[in-house]
């Protein structure tokens, strides 16, 4: 029976930046991280209202009630905090209670994050804090009741909100009755306007609420109104395809019979006015301004601002919750792929051009380690390529040797008493070509085997396309083919780790819709000797599904066959480049991220931008020391454009 240690949830589809996070620090919720493997609404929910904002009991009993309605409008609460150094993502009530009674608590925002892990503190987490954590674990909605801003005395002390900031580089859309009503309102919107945040108001006017009321002194503007869940679902879901670095402010008006004046604030106004002096001659900075001034309002007004900062923010946990829900059924604009295969720590040996082996002698070389592993450095190369709708589903060892702040969106199941699997290559010193490789890589045939599927069901369920590299047994393939073709999803197989292993696909190929391989493997699952061209036909006429299969022929380009079509593409790079090779071992692999790239936005239907973007890839990364090469960052729809126009030469071969 597989025994997973523990599962480290590296991203979500929702995700822009996708960061790499340690199993260390962070705690995710089985409901939560069931939740985000299938694609499920998700509202991420702060704590600092229940460690400063509210008093006792009313702190327990409101984000208890908060996360009741988020769950009775459809969406799963996702309420985080830090407890004992450790970041919580999904509180359970125990959890929820605990942290409500503790005494001296923190408060976190994003710059107190690393100290209090390091101290093993606990802490509610501010909006700033939220927004981060709910970003890195791909939750794109949080509701809250109101978030910081400028501060009325900011031309003296310089005090802006962290959330701010936030707002300007993390892709969250943060629902709220607007900014807490001690703030100054029109500069906050100026903020956020430089800092590129768009803020709108929910309902029928642009009017920006003033939290305890429905209108602001100032008559300060939104950017605009949305009227209904769905328009405000159709907005984070551009949001998110527009890959943004900055997020979404959604204000929501508390209803006029929840209002804790009416008519527009006047008492309230006075009470903040009063109290923001006596913070001063008191000498009270900082991040405890804000809760010595809201407990003077609740004190000047008998606790009902207890009552309206309820209502309020059970309000906005009802429509975060509704636009979750909304969100979930709309579809991005590309496919989901999911990729199934190794990811390893991965040590690269380039022997120096002079040297003379002798018995016992050590050999001078270049070495580099890194992560790879051909599923690895596909989900890699399309993550560079800004590709967020795919994800690495993999195992390892719980002894890793390799710590790395990885981006890469990955899924790992890690298994106790397994080693991570390692591989060695030895790369000529003029050519940078593989001479041989060293692999202890027998961890995938051992543990992802039909029951891991089976565990891990609802991720591939949820993906369009479904990935796969050879380091997989044969009887697992035919596992995961059968689900492919039970659930109608393009199964696409990616050679590894030579000959022997590509022929483990030879029996499935009827079942597979594309094929990546090299020269050598395509002959080893096709069992041929001769003409490879000849084979290709043959292959086509006896498998109905085949839509494409690529070959690497290295400098000679790449073969493909499309629908039955044959085209020969030449490699981009050109023999004067050719001295410039740095590395071959990722070549391919970035070939495929690039095709695919292409493949999860156009399906089939524009094939010639996908080689090119693919030969593109390969020619970055012939060019890097990296097995990636970074700059596949830069790669976008124009320079494919001008690659398609200007570079792309192929030929049409009769078959």
């Amino acid at each position: 029976m597989l025994n997973v240690h523990r599962l480290l949830l590296l991203s979500s589809f929702h995700c822009r930046h996708i960061r790499y996070f340690s199993t260390h620090t962070f705690d995710i919720n089985p409901e939560v991280k069931l939740a985000l493997n299938e694609h499920r609404p998700i509202v991420a929910c702060e704590t600092a209202i229940l460690t400063h904002g509210l008093p006792r009991p009313s702190n327990i009993e409101t984000c208890l009630h908060i996360e009741k309605i988020i769950r009775e409008y459809g969406s799963i609460p996702a309420t985080i905090a830090i407890l004992n150094g450790r970041i919580k993502v999904g509180l359970t009530q125990n959890e929820l209670e605990q942290l409500g009674t503790l005494n001296n608590v923190e408060k976190a925002s994003r710059r107190d994050l690393p100290y209090l892990i390091s101290r093993q503190a606990s802490a509610g987490t501010t909006v700033a804090a939220t927004m981060l954590i709910a970003h890195l674990c791909g939750i794109p909605l949080f509701a809250t009741g109101g978030i910081g801003g400028v501060h009325r005395d900011s031309i003296i002390t310089g005090d802006i909100s962290s959330d701010l900031d936030e707002l300007g580089r993390t892709p969250v859309c943060v629902i709220s009755s607007g900014v807490k009503s001690i703030l100054d309102i029109p500069k906050t919107l100026e903020y956020l306007e430089t800092k590129g945040v768009g803020v709108y108001t929910f309902g029928d006017t642009d009017e920006f609420p003033n939290f305890f009321t429905r209108t602001n002194e100032y008559r300060s503007r939104s950017c605009a109104a949305i009227r209904s869940i769905d328009e405000a679902a159709r907005l984070v879901r551009s949001m998110i395809d527009l890959k943004l670095d900055s997020g979404l402010l959604l204000a929501v008006p508390i209803d006029k019979e929840d209002e804790l004046e009416e008519g527009g604030g006047e008492k309230i106004e006075a009470i903040i006015r009063e109290s923001l002096e006596r913070a001063t001659k008191e000498k009270i900075t900082g991040n405890k301004v804000t809760p010595f001034v809201l407990s003077e309002i609740r004190r000047q007004t008998g606790n009902k601002s207890i009552k309206t900062n309820q209502k309020l923010i059970y309000k906005n946990a009802r429509i975060a919750s509704q636009i979750a829900v909304a969100l979930s059924s709309i579809k991005s604009h590309s496919s989901s792929l999911i990729i199934i295969g190794a990811r390893n720590i991965d040590l690269h040996i380039q022997l120096n051009a002079d040297f003379t082996p002798h018995n016992s002698s050590t050999i001078p070389c270049r070495l580099r380690q890194n992560l790879g592993g051909v599923a690895y450095n596909v989900t890699h190369a399309l993550h560079l390529l800004r590709n967020h709708s795919i994800r690495l589903l993999t195992v390892s060892g719980t002894s890793n040797l390799l710590t790395t702040n990885d981006s890469t969106p990955t899924l790992i199941h890690e298994i106790e008493d397994e080693s991570t699997a390692s591989y060695i290559s030895l790369l000529d010193s003029k050519t940078n070509e593989l001479i041989c490789g060293f692999g202890d890589m027998d961890i995938y045939e051992r543990q992802i085997t039909p029951s891991f599927l089976d565990k891990n069901l609802s991720i591939l369920i949820n993906s369009q396309w479904i990935m796969f590299d050879a380091n997989l047994s044969q009887l697992t393939m035919k596992y995961l083919i059968d689900i492919g073709n039970k659930y109608k999803k393009y199964l696409v197989f990616i050679s590894a780790g030579g000959p022997n292993k590509a022929r483990r696909i030879n029996s499935y190929l009827k079942d597979i819709h594309v094929l990546f391989c090299n020269r050598l493997e395509f002959q080893a699952i096709t069992e041929s000797s001769s003409s490879i061209e000849f084979y290709l036909k043959n292959l086509f006429k006896k498998n109905s599904n085949l839509k494409l299969i690529c070959i690497t022929m290295g400098s000679d380009g790449v073969l493909i066959c499309i629908n039955g079509k044959l085209k020969k593409y030449q490699a981009l790079i050109t023999d004067k480049e050719q001295q410039n090779i740095k590395n071959v071992t990722g070549a391919g692999d970035s070939f495929a991220a690039g095709v695919m790239n292409q493949l999860l936005k156009t399906n089939f239907n524009n094939i010639d931008r996908a080689i090119a973007c693919g030969l593109l890839s390969a020619k970055f990364t012939l060019q890097s020391a990296n097995t990636i090469s970074e700059q596949l960052k830069i790669i976008d729809d124009i320079m494919i454009d001008e690659i398609c126009l200007k570079e792309l030469k192929y030929e049409i071969i009769d078959m």
